[in-house]
């Protein structure tokens, strides 16, 4: 069971990381704005539920049907159905914890109008670096994803 839901884990994409491109927007033109960073706090991103409810359930009601004996096909019936609500609760929070990243909140001026926008992404430790209020930053949207890299 633990080597399955590492393997859960492992199917998580980078999305919210501003190193990570997402293969769709490998070699296409994407849209940049500049601007520059009002504020920024630190947040958590959540993980992802939908495969551990997967897993979890059909785990629960494999574990579930085996709940009595062989010739009690009532109590293996109502194992099943019970095994699969409680895997598939289980399932998705475990799935959530292990997937769960951290991540930072930033808030930018934009230049070319002054609106302020908010973007979350993840920030890995083997990112070379960090923002700060007042560093210019750059904008990268493509396929309404947002990413915040440094200006230089």
């Amino acid at each position: 069971m633990l080597i399955s839901l590492l393997a859960l884990g492992g199917c998580a994409t980078g999305g919210f990381s501003p190193d990570v491109v997402s293969r769709d927007s490998a070699a296409k033109s994407q849209y940049v704005q500049s601007g520059v960073v009002v504020s920024i706090r630190n947040v958590t991103i959540e993980g992802d539920r939908g495969s551990g409810n997967i897993f979890g359930s059909v785990l629960g009601a494999i574990l579930g049907s085996n709940i009595g004996g062989d010739d009690d096909e009532t109590t293996q019936e109502v194992g099943a159905v019970v095994g699969t609500a409680v895997g598939s609760v289980v399932g998705q929070n475990v799935s959530e914890n292990l997937t769960r990243k951290p991540g930072v909140e930033i808030i930018i001026r934009l230049d070319s109008n002054e609106r302020e926008i908010s973007i979350v992404q993840e920030m890995p430790e083997d990112v070379d670096y960090s923002f700060r209020p007042d560093d210019k930053v750059r904008i990268v949207r493509s396929g309404g994803k947002s990413r915040v890299v440094p200006y230089n």
